[in-house]
């Protein structure tokens, strides 16, 4: 039994209008023709992208954390010029690892730990490995398949599952798993759970490796830069996790989970698995080059949570400056050092977003992806980047300030007071409206807010975004009817929209 990623057919990827699979190492042998990789799900791409990462900077020598910043960034120049990856050298590393790429090998499986066979009394079955299945106790909403009836994933899909399990597996209670006689069956977050990612996104897929490989130098913390199937022991569960250092140690090399799968005889689905916990003494941290960090209150840095609601340009800001807004928020890495790419490349280069909106522990809700327009030179340009980021900061406070007026119109309507004075009740919820006026009013102050930023027009940008909350307050109340108390109230109300222009006070990340 044998699935082997380096030839299989696995990888969706497109040229041009044609969609196709291949396998890795015809991946990177015509990295330089495809014009993208089309995985799904969203955040199995993300972890797929790392991975790629990681064997796109050994391939390259990308990955020398001894060269300097500006020697660095000079080599990428040159495999950029190249054109394409050296044949020779992916021929040369694949080689290196041709028995660690083998799903089901039974000694050193990718990215899996084979020894939970016998080290766990039960798997933890298919359906806990796919993350809408639902598994255990879970209700079924929309997949219909049980415990009774587990219906197997091929195994091209089973790959991504397993991406997904390892980046973006819960917290909490897991299959039990006893080593030397330690019990245990829990576990922490994956390194990437409820996270935004950030890559790059070139022309071609050979254009969005090479200039997503981060400073191999700024990931160097002195401890190991190895991914799991460079290595040749398999890692101790009991014993310290290794450092995770440079960009095959902190790419993947902080995985919290262990898992297994179990082929089909002939290789060609997954049938069961295991998934529990990886480490016991489990602290791994690292900062990953493709997030977005913002400061706590403690003045601890923690990356940007994935919201399903939260359109991607209002975090554009953060993808081009450092420090933005209240929290200073921190952009990416990798973005940092694209600035350098001055020559055709950085005018052309997009940002793609990965993620999952979901909690610590069980609970997913949404996949979270979206691409920004070919903008990322505006980090160059210091005073246009801050424009654009006044301006989001500006929408952002007119969304307040509408929610807020439709709150207080609601209650009015809804209270003995009609707004003259406090509320008398203390009952009376917000309301649909807030809700309703945020879903109409994103959408169209992102169409304000791109077209501004092309035409580099920044000026009383506020005042346009006033006047579509305006539109949208009139659009929501006009559900109220004629009544003369509805009324009164709607029109008392409409000023506080108004405060906008009084900038200060904190902009939430809200709806939207």
């Amino acid at each position: 039994m044998s699935y082997d990623l380096l030839t299989r057919a696995w990888i969706p990827v497109r040229e041009g209008e044609t969609r196709s699979k291949i396998g890795l190492r015809e991946l990177f042998l015509r990295a330089h023709e495809l014009t993208d990789i089309e995985a799904s799900p969203p955040p199995a791409a993300s972890g797929l992208w790392r991975a790629l990462t990681v064997m796109a900077a050994r391939i390259t020598g990308l990955d020398d954390t001894s060269l300097p910043i500006e020697e660095w960034g000079e080599l990428q120049g040159e495999v950029l010029d190249a054109g394409r990856f050296d044949p020779a050298a992916v021929e040369k590393y694949f080689a290196k690892f041709a028995g660690r790429f083998d799903l089901f090998d039974e000694d050193r499986p990718w990215l899996q730990d084979p020894r939970l066979r016998e080290q766990c009394k039960t798997s933890s079955g298919v359906n806990k490995l796919v993350l809408y299945r639902p598994a255990g106790n879970n209700q079924v909403w929309f997949n219909h398949v049980t415990a009774r009836n587990p219906l197997p994933v091929p195994a091209d899909e089973a790959v991504f599952h397993l991406l997904i399990q390892l980046y973006y597996g819960p917290s909490g209670q897991c299959t039990p798993r006893t080593v030397n006689g330690v019990s245990e069956r829990n576990t922490k977050a994956g390194p990437l759970r409820r996270t935004l990612s950030f890559h790059p996104l070139g022309r071609t897929v050979f254009e969005s490796l090479v200039a997503g490989i981060p400073p191999a130098r700024e990931l160097d913390t002195g401890g190991v830069d190895l991914a799991p199937w460079e290595a040749d022991e398999l890692p101790d569960p009991l014993g310290v996790p290794p450092k995770p250092s440079g960009i095959a140690g902190v790419l993947t090399g902080r995985f919290q989970h262990a898992v297994l799968l179990e082929g089909s005889p002939d290789g060609e689905s997954v049938t069961d698995a295991w998934i529990t916990w990886a480490w016991r003494n489990r602290d791994l941290p690292a900062r990953d080059p493709y997030l977005v960090y913002h400061q706590t209150k403690d003045g601890e840095y923690l990356p940007l949570s994935a919201e399903a609601h939260r359109a991607l340009w209002r975090d554009f800001d953060s993808l081009i400056l450092e420090d933005v807004g209240d929290d200073r928020r921190r952009r990416p890495v990798v973005l940092a050092a694209v600035e350098d790419l001055r020559g055709t490349l950085l005018p052309v280069l997009r940002v793609r977003a990965f993620g999952v909106d979901q909690d610590g522990q069980t609970r997913d809700k949404e996949w979270v992806t979206g691409v920004t327009p070919a903008l990322l030179a505006l980090a160059r340009e210091p005073e246009v980047a801050r424009a654009v980021s006044e301006m989001r900061q500006a929408a952002e406070r007119v969304e307040v300030h509408l929610r807020g007026a439709l709150r207080q119109a609601w209650i009015a309507i809804n209270d003995p007071s009609n707004g003259d004075g406090k509320p008398q009740r203390k009952d009376i919820s917000e309301g649909p409206w807030p809700g309703n006026a945020s879903f109409r009013y994103w959408p169209r102050a992102e169409r304000i807010f791109w077209r501004r930023v092309r035409e580099r027009e920044f000026g009383r940008a506020v005042e346009e975004f006033l006047r579509l909350a305006l539109e949208i307050y009139d659009e929501v109340t006009d559900s109220a009817g004629m009544l003369p108390r509805a009324k009164r109230a709607i029109e008392l109300k409409r000023g506080l929209i108004f405060k906008t222009r009084k900038p200060g006070g904190k902009t939430g990340r809200g709806d939207g």
